[in-house]
């Protein structure tokens, strides 16, 4: 028994190093990016994709110049989860916690985790990138309303440098949408294992938005094929193809 607690210690002391390592790199390289080049998602297209946006729609997006691409698989390696204005979240009967409410204030918010944690936050910060894919879920407004509900019950916990799907008391970007959306309705995201662990990718969602599985594909700006276009519909689907394939 000794022998055990001993050995369970040591691993317990290692994985917290470890973590700790993680942690530390991933807060490093998060803020490495050139911060003179203006983001290509300008004013006018972020009010354009704000247009477009209903609650429930994911949002998938690249910054050009972030050394975390490095570290991140293929071309998207981001999303988040547009939640909608206080008004969508009484139109959805979203039940929440007073704190909760008070954070989620606004018309366009967006649920997402980045280094400082799994938070609301307003469209504009989430589309200030080079890049973003928007896909939407194929399900009703009362699947969508679950969804939602699940998801923002983890905001305010932390950001996940270890990236355990395993663990729900700290999250990654995707998890934010694997948490979301996997066993509602029809929908089913299947983890794939990277570097030892079992993840969700963003460019696994939108794998199965050009697949047609309970995702499809809203509008791209940014892409290798729209550089400096918004696309939508059809277009929309060959530029997410056009960017990784």
């Amino acid at each position: 028994f000794i022998e055990h607690a001993v050995r369970r210690t040591g691993a317990s002391a290692r994985q917290q190093a470890l973590f700790a390592a993680l942690e530390t790199g991933g807060r490093l390289a998060s803020e490495l990016h050139d911060r003179w080049t203006p983001d290509r998602v300008g004013k006018t297209i972020r009010r354009r994709i704000g247009e477009l946006l209903q609650p429930g729609d994911i949002l998938v997006t690249r910054h050009d110049t972030a050394v975390t691409n490095l570290f991140l698989p293929g071309y998207w390696p981001h999303a988040a989860l547009f939640v909608g204005g206080d008004t969508d979240r009484r139109r959805l009967a979203i039940e929440l916690d007073s704190d909760r409410r008070d954070r989620w204030s606004g018309d366009r918010m967006v649920l997402e985790a980045l280094k400082d944690g799994v938070l609301f936050r307003r469209l504009d910060e989430t589309l200030a990138v080079d890049a973003v894919a928007v896909i939407r879920p194929q399900i009703g407004p009362t699947l969508i309303a679950q969804a939602i509900a699940r998801a923002a019950r983890h905001e305010g916990k932390g950001y996940d440098f270890d990236f355990d799907f395993f663990r729900s008391d700290m999250l990654v970007c995707t998890e934010v949408i694997y948490r979301a959306y996997d066993g509602v309705g029809p929908v089913r995201l299947t983890l794939t294992e990277r570097s030892g662990r079992p993840t969700l990718s963003a460019e696994d969602l939108l794998d199965l938005a050009l697949e047609g599985s309970c995702f499809a594909p809203l509008a791209v700006f940014g892409a290798p094929t729209c550089p400096d276009e918004l696309v939508v519909g059809e277009d929309a689907l060959e530029a997410i193809r056009g960017s990784y394939r």
